[in-house]
C-alpha cells in the first residue's frame, strides 16, 4: 500500500470514527433524558463531552491531510516551555492526590466514590501522558 493509499485510509477512518462519536453523542443524550439519577447522568456526559473532543481531534487529523499540515517548530514549543512544565507539575500533583484518595477509600464500602476517583486519577494520567508526548516532540526537534 502506498503512502497516499494508507493517507486515504487514515482519512476515511477518521471520517467513520466521526460519525461514531455522534452517534455516542445522541446516545448519551438519550440516556441524560431517561435518567435522572445524578451518577448515571455524570457518566453519560463525561462521554459525551469526550466524543465532542474525540471528533475535533479527529477533524484536526482530516484537515491536517487535506488542508493544511500541520508544523510545530522548536520556537512555537520553547516560547511557552515554562507554562508547560509548571502545568505538568500541576497534573503530577492532581494523580498523587487521587491515589492518596484511592488508598484512603480502600477496605471502605464506597465503591461510587472509588469508581469516581479511578475516573478522575485515569484522567489525570492522560493528561500527563499528554504532556509527556508533547515533551517528546520537542525533544525530537532537537535532541
Amino acid at each position: 500500500m502506498s503512502t497516499k493509499e494508507k493517507l486515504e485510509k487514515l482519512t476515511d477512518n477518521m471520517r467513520r470514527w466521526q460519525r461514531i462519536e455522534n452517534a455516542a453523542v445522541a446516545q448519551t443524550s438519550k440516556i441524560m433524558e431517561e435518567t435522572e439519577h445524578p451518577l448515571i447522568r455524570l457518566v453519560a456526559e463525561i462521554i459525551q463531552r469526550d466524543s465532542n473532543v474525540h471528533h475535533r481531534v479527529q477533524q484536526m487529523v482530516i484537515d491536517s491531510l487535506e488542508r493544511e499540515n500541520i508544523n510545530v517548530f522548536y520556537d512555537d514549543l520553547d516560547k511557552i516551555w515554562d507554562s508547560i512544565e509548571k502545568h505538568i507539575l500541576i497534573e503530577k500533583k492532581t494523580i498523587e492526590l487521587a491515589k492518596d484518595s484511592l488508598d484512603a477509600l480502600a477496605g471502605t464500602k464506597n465503591p461510587v466514590q472509588q469508581y469516581l476517583v479511578s475516573y478522575l486519577l485515569h484522567d489525570e494520567e492522560k493528561h500527563d501522558k499528554l504532556l509527556a508526548d508533547l515533551a517528546l516532540i520537542k525533544k525530537r526537534m532537537y535532541p
